[in-house]
């Protein structure tokens, strides 16, 4: 494998769409009579949707075929997409990795339909080189397997690449992955993360990290 690889997550690191799908994930219990809580949907953030059905229709006790409910939720979220900008930042670093030779994956438990569609609408997709959707892979978040599929799509070794992500789930998908891992996050947030990891307030934070690789 050649060049180093920069992967990132989508929701919440590229995309400013956590409100948006925190906003999703109770609409849609609510419409089959359910109740959300902010505690469940913050353990929610990081897996496939498919995962993501399965832990709500045992939940809930939602009637539905999980076929039906991830149509539904999938159709859910991708309206939100259309609504989610750029975090603050998005556009600076990967013109940034890209004027530096890198190439890019965007590694996320969403569609990768939906997470194209996303880039273009935002005027991202030229500077990204791959996407690995969670509806790619056998195993999705927190296993190896969706960023050792983003490795090899972008022809990247592991031991000179770096993953950015938000969830907790996703970090450990990348650590486990062989990656050295950059955490977006609140800097009280701190606990229950890979030891592996390391912390970043926003994208411009990584400005520098990529200048000196």
């Amino acid at each position: 494998m050649n060049g180093k690889g920069l992967l990132l997550d989508l929701d919440g690191t590229l995309a400013d769409s956590v409100p948006a799908l925190r906003a999703v994930y109770f609409a849609f219990l609510s419409g089959l009579g359910a109740t959300g809580t902010d505690d469940e949907f913050g353990r929610l953030n990081g897996p496939p949707l498919a995962e993501i059905i399965r832990v709500l229709k045992k939940a809930h006790g939602l009637r539905d075929e999980p076929a039906a409910l991830l149509r539904r939720y999938s159709d859910m979220i991708r309206h939100a997409h259309q609504t989610a900008p750029p975090v603050g930042g998005a556009t600076e670093l990967l013109q940034e990795a890209r004027t530096r030779g890198w190439k890019i994956a965007v590694v996320t438990s969403s569609a990768r339909s939906a997470a194209w569609d996303w880039l273009v609408r935002s005027g991202l997709s030229d500077r990204v080189d791959a996407v690995v959707g969670g509806d790619e892979v056998a195993n999705g978040k927190p296993a190896p397997d969706p960023y050792v599929l983003g490795l090899s799509r972008v022809n990247c070794a592991a031991a000179v690449s770096l993953a950015v992500e938000d969830s907790r789930l996703g970090a450990m998908s990348a650590v486990a992955a062989g990656l050295s891992t950059w955490v977006v996050a609140d800097p009280t947030d701190r606990s229950g993360w890979p030891a592996e990891v390391g912390f970043v307030s926003g994208l411009p934070d990584l400005l520098e990290i990529l200048r000196t690789c």
